[in-house]
């Protein structure tokens, strides 16, 4: 181990350690724009909250947090009870009702009325608890939500050590970079790569995260004129920096849920001070590999501890200490390994999965969601480019009740009515943008749905 290696893991604090007081320092954890939490109290609230999780009969608790810190410390009381966190990785109502199997209790800083045990922050933290910290389960583990190829929540179980060991990663990594930066985030530390990086880095680093999420631009310029900035971000956030405000300058920016071109990467570096980071990984795999975009065509370069093993061209496995199983997992990316193995090429993905401003998509759940609706009896969605950006389409076959609306209604207001009934199960860029009403869905000769005839009716 080199010595920025080794200084940036003497630096790295496990979880079972986070709550730790350390004599003479009251370190800060978290802020937001109306006060700080520091290690006082983060375990008080902690404690706190304890006291009302461990009285639950429930096993199971789901996290549905806005705000970071309220996250943190719902996550660390729910393990020191010795239950379950849960992450459905969103706060819809109606989508929650219909993972209510999943989790036995709800513990959420949000307005959401669901028929099991809630507890909300930080109404919970105001009183003191009167007993000690219990001991940190180390085999703990948590529970995370994200879409399948067949379009229902696909379940990942990490383990807390599989969570540090990545963490520890990052910091033998960036540790050093790091030093005196506070992490600031467009990202939710509900999903993978917010949890790991937004959440678990900080505070495995002792340094601050920001509890809330940055919106826009002017809140980063704020924010770096005050402090060393770490900034945890998506190319949807990031291109959209406006070149007219003022630059600002960030120790680090990272990216994730999808590349960065050469030519967004110069235009961060310009507007950020410092060259993005481009990450790539998924929930099952936790994190794979780091590039610095600087050039069109700009190879991923694997973590250190990661391998990946090409059975067949069309068949790429993960093994890595990330990785439980010890026949790897299969990517659903198609790549091109070069470098002896150690680098690669992203040529797209394999399944039904698309990726629109940085979301994770499934093509599939968007067609379920459409054909529950009254007014449909068929749909088959895909994802199309118009003037260089991605959208959803759909194609819709009517149901009775949808070809008298149809004939009733402009065809600009039914789209519009289409689109409203699918807002309380779907995230805004999951809803068709586009729309095209056949009699029957086209199949090609093997009897499966003819999608290049499909595309040509969005040209």
């Amino acid at each position: 181990m080199d010595s920025q290696k080794a200084g940036s893991a003497r630096l790295t604090l496990a979880m079972e350690n986070w709550l730790m007081p350390v004599e003479g320092e009251d370190r800060l954890i978290s802020w937001s724009r109306q006060r700080e939490w520091r290690q006082s109290d983060f375990r008080r609230d902690v404690l706190a909250l304890i006291g009302h999780v461990r009285g639950l009969p429930a096993s199971r608790c789901a996290l549905c947090f806005n705000n970071s810190y309220h996250f943190a410390v719902g996550l660390l009381a729910v393990l020191y009870c010795e239950k379950t966190p849960v992450l459905p990785g969103h706060q819809r109502q109606s989508v929650l009702e219909e993972q209510i199997a999943e989790f036995d209790a709800l513990l959420t800083d949000c307005a959401l009325t669901l028929p099991c045990p809630t507890i909300t922050l930080p109404e919970c933290l105001d009183s003191e608890a009167d007993f000690p910290l219990p001991d940190f389960p180390r085999d703990a583990s948590l529970i995370l939500f994200t879409s399948g190829s067949s379009g229902k929540p696909q379940k990942i179980i990490k383990t807390l050590s599989c969570l540090h060991t990545e963490s520890q990663w990052l910091a033998n990594t960036w540790g050093e970079a790091l030093h005196q930066a506070r992490f600031v985030a467009t990202v939710s530390s509900q999903h993978m790569y917010g949890l790991t990086f937004r959440f678990m880095l900080p505070l495995t680093l002792g340094l601050p995260f920001y509890a809330e999420s940055v919106e826009v631009h002017e809140q980063l310029v704020n924010m770096a004129q005050q402090y060393p900035l770490a900034l945890v971000s998506s190319p949807a956030f990031l291109t959209r920096l406006d070149a007219k405000i003022t630059p600002v300058n960030c120790l680090k920016v990272f990216s994730a849920g999808g590349p960065l071109s050469a030519q967004s990467a110069e235009k961060i570096r310009q507007l950020c001070g410092v060259s993005p980071n481009d990450i790539y990984g998924t929930t099952e795999t936790g994190i794979l590999a780091h590039r610095q975009p600087q050039e069109p065509e700009t190879p991923w370069r694997l973590f250190e501890g990661v391998s990946l093993r090409a059975k067949n061209e069309q068949s790429i496995r993960v093994f890595s200490d990330l990785v439980s199983q010890s026949e790897g997992l299969e990517l659903g990316d198609n790549i091109a390994l070069i470098n002896h193995g150690r680098e690669f090429y992203l040529l797209g993905r394999k399944d039904r999965i698309v990726k629109i401003a940085e979301q994770r998509l499934s093509l599939t759940e968007i067609e379920d969601r459409l054909i529950q609706l009254p007014v449909i009896e068929d749909a088959c969605v895909l994802a199309i480019e118009k003037k260089g950006r991605p959208y959803i389409a759909a194609v819709v076959v009517l149901s009775p009740l949808g070809r008298t609306q149809w004939h009733a209604l402009p065809q600009a207001e039914m789209n519009m009515r289409l689109r409203q009934l699918l807002r309380p199960w779907l995230a805004p860029v999951a809803l068709p943008r586009f729309w095209r009403v056949l009699p029957a869905v086209p199949l090609n000769s093997q009897g499966k749905r003819a999608y290049a005839d499909l595309q040509e009716l969005f040209l």
